[in-house]
């Protein structure tokens, strides 16, 4: 399958499948038989590496040790990366999910090897005001079944060095700046599980408490580190939202608690690439002019009532 059909961090959501639906509200009443786990590959070539999963300390520990040497090891390190996010049918990989605790991740948010990326040493100095929200997953999760509800800016923009060491800046977008955000927050020992909002979270408890129980060491990291959850930007949803049942606009605004516009698209929107949830990339509404509804006309002379006008429209036709 192509990349834009699958993902590393980003478990594929198919919204034509009406049964995840189903076991997500199975899982809201704890039915054991209907939690599906998703097994990680217990090897890849030419590397000792795995995918670290919840809750190793690895994906929580911080701060993570900046890149200093960008030599021929450094190289042949990211080159791994690369492959494992391949082989793995992916679009990136952040160190911590191998166990490292460096400050790197790779990624490729296309079907074509000349956009692949190392970022290293990597900031957001800007995120947009406009959010988009779209479903995501975590591989380091394991599970399908645990994706949920994510905000991430529309836009950033970022500072890092790539492979070479070399001062790279750049404004991103859409698709590419998701995958960025999600990456970015791994190296802040954040979780896309910890930006869920509330009903997500309880949605997806059984399957964390499944992984919890898988882990028989002692030195598990559960939570991440206070100040960089503060520090996390854009906020966490407080809910969940739902589109609106009335909607003839490709797109709905709606103000968020902390004055931030959330763009979201209805459910009939072009699925995302990459295997997110719906929504896609979504469209800049901050300054975009209100689409006007088709105005129903009525037909007056059906009906005595008064309060039909001449022309057969109601009175509240033309509301906006």
């Amino acid at each position: 399958a192509p990349l834009a059909e699958s993902l590393l961090q980003y478990q594929r959501l198919n919204l034509n499948n009406k049964s995840i639906h189903r076991h997500r509200h199975h899982n809201r009443h704890h039915n054991n038989h209907d939690l599906q786990m998703r097994l990680n590959p217990t090897s890849f070539k030419g590397t000792d590496y795995i995918i670290t999963e919840f809750p190793r300390p690895s994906l929580r520990r911080t701060p993570n040790a900046p890149i200093s040497k960008f030599d021929d090891e450094f190289s042949s390190k990211t080159q791994t990366m690369l492959s494992i996010m391949y082989e793995s049918k992916g679009v990136g990989l952040a160190a911590p999910q191998i166990g490292l605790n460096e400050l790197v991740f790779v990624y490729n948010p296309s079907d074509s090897k000349d956009m692949e990326r190392v970022v290293c040493n990597p900031t957001i100095t800007k995120f947009s005001e406009d959010v988009i929200v779209e479903e995501e997953g975590c591989l380091s999760l394991r599970s399908d079944e645990c994706a949920g509800q994510v905000a991430r800016s529309e836009w950033i923009e970022t500072e890092y060095q790539n492979e070479l060491g070399q001062k790279v800046r750049r404004r991103l977008k859409g698709f590419e700046a998701r995958v960025f955000q999600h990456e970015y927050d791994h190296l802040k020992g954040i979780l896309c599980y910890d930006r869920f909002p509330p009903e997500d979270r309880e949605a997806v408890q059984q399957s964390i408490d499944r992984l919890l129980g898988l882990y028989d060491e002692d030195d598990a990291l559960i939570d991440p580190d206070v100040e960089e959850a503060r520090a996390a930007m854009p906020r966490p949803l407080s809910a969940r939202w739902m589109p609106p049942l009335e909607s003839d606009d490709d797109d709905v605004s709606k103000g968020g608690d902390d004055d931030v516009d959330v763009v979201f698209q209805k459910q009939k929107a072009k699925k995302g690439v990459g295997g997110f949830g719906m929504g896609g990339g979504g469209k800049k509404t901050g300054n975009k002019k209100e689409k006007k509804k088709k105005v129903k006309v009525r037909n007056a002379a059906r009906s005595d009532n008064p309060k039909f006008k001449t022309t057969g429209k109601t009175k509240f036709a033309s509301r906006k």
